[in-house]
């Protein structure tokens, strides 16, 4: 099992800009690198189900759930399966995984959890850089 949690923080009035960053789930590949494609289709209100193609060469089914500022991310099946929960707090932006890779993948699961969270700490930081740079226009 891979969890850990990692935060940024940011001033409070970019919360908005923020959260209006986060909750654009088609633009998740942009900010979060460890994803190549993103292919999702709305099923419900605030609900999306697809896929996702990583960056490393593999697949996983996905359902996409926007909260209140959160967006949950559920990894149903494919080379990972568990969640990222990705929340816009009043001056915190913060990521938190819990995910498993396929048993043959175990014995590499420190590195990948390594990886992971240096991943999500860039991607929480492009996503706060965006929308500084949003803001200031």
């Amino acid at each position: 099992m891979i969890s850990f949690s990692v935060s940024k923080t940011f001033s409070p009035e970019l919360r908005e800009e923020i959260w209006e960053i986060v909750k654009d789930i088609n633009s998740m590949p942009k900010y979060w690198k460890g994803i190549r494609e993103l292919n999702v289709n709305q099923v419900s209100h605030n609900v999306f189900e697809g896929s996702v193609r990583f960056a490393f060469p593999s697949t996983s089914r996905v359902r996409i759930q926007v909260l209140d500022y959160a967006v949950l991310v559920s990894f149903l099946n494919g080379i990972l399966s568990g969640e990222n929960r990705i929340e816009v707090g009043q001056g915190e932006l913060r990521s938190t995984w819990n995910v498993e890779m396929p048993f043959y993948m175990r014995p590499f699961e420190g590195r990948n959890k390594e990886h992971f969270m240096e991943g999500a700490e860039h991607a929480l930081e492009r996503i706060i850089a965006e929308a500084i740079g949003k803001l200031s226009n």
